[in-house]
């Protein structure tokens, strides 16, 4: 029998529309990902850090108890001021660790290469030939990279805040439950602008080397640029060039806790990181647009 003599036959099946794609390539971005070994060991690692800190939680509750912040005196150290801190400075500091050990090292497996990667493996040919979009695509590379980035700075956050509930006095739980609330909206933002910048520094090339070193210099040498020149000539603006001081100024907003720096306030890093990311964005879009896809 010739394919002729099948003649026409009807689809069978539910018809879905075309926004289901998005979904569709944000569950194929997260497999993709679980999918590396060194995100597995990323999963499998980044609850260490938090058992450190319930640990110094459990210390403090025994020492003095999770009520309000008691004056210290004069002469104590960086770390004595952190450990008799409230608890949103404790958060801020589990995030910290978070990004920089477990985040970060997403980002470099799953968000510098992704698209060189499909570039190189000929990959359009097999998305762009079903009823994807360029914008459709690089939302699920992007989103999915952004879920796997919010679950590893939210689920300590999370537990972190639970812990200070249980711990603290019957009239404070209920302002430290709130806590969930900025705790939520620092991942989540850290979490779109670390996927969305990773994955557009991937489009640079189809060199996957050298979109990963991109990616590392972007990341770590502004910010380790700006701390000497803040020693150096306490010029904090330097800031406004790193990506994760950004962040960490835009944090001390949400939390609501003393600033890092004096001159790099909240609104000035929430406008520079949504020109940068939506900059970094666009670009990716057009050049996934030029990618040259044969079907």
């Amino acid at each position: 029998m010739t394919v002729r003599d099948l003649g026409y036959r009807a689809y069978e099946g539910e018809l879905r529309p075309a926004s289901q794609n998005t979904w569709v390539m944000v569950r194929h971005g997260l497999w993709r990902i679980w999918g590396s070994w060194v995100n597995k060991l990323v999963v499998f690692f980044f609850w260490v850090p938090l058992i450190g800190f319930a640990l110094m939680a459990f210390l403090r509750w025994g020492a003095g108890g999770w009520g309000p912040q008691e004056a210290l005196p004069e002469g104590a150290g960086d770390f004595a001021r952190w450990f008799a801190s409230e608890p949103q400075v404790w958060l801020r500091t589990v995030t910290g660790v978070q990004f920089w050990f477990f985040a970060s090292v997403v980002t470099l497996r799953s968000g510098a290469s992704v698209i060189s990667e499909d570039l190189n493996n000929k990959a359009y040919q097999f998305y762009f030939a079903k009823p994807v979009t360029p914008i459709q695509y690089l939302a699920g590379r992007a989103g999915a990279l952004a879920i796997w980035i919010f679950a590893v700075l939210f689920v300590p956050a999370l537990v972190m805040t639970l812990l200070f509930v249980g711990l603290s006095p019957d009239d404070l739980r209920l302002e430290r439950l709130g806590l969930l609330l900025p705790a939520t909206l620092d991942a989540a933002i850290v979490a779109v602008v670390l996927s969305v910048l990773s994955v557009a520094t991937s489009a640079l090339s189809k060199s996957r080397a050298l979109t990963l070193t991109a990616w590392v210099l972007v990341l770590f040498v502004p910010f380790a640029l700006a701390g000497l020149v803040e020693k150096i000539g306490d010029a904090e603006w330097a800031y406004l060039l790193s990506v994760p001081g950004l962040l960490w100024s835009l944090g001390d907003g949400i939390y609501k806790v003393e600033r890092s720096w004096d001159q790099l306030t909240w609104y000035y890093a929430a406008t520079s990181l949504v020109l940068i990311t939506a900059a970094a964005g666009y670009s990716a879009l057009r050049r996934i647009q030029r990618a040259e896809v044969v079907t």
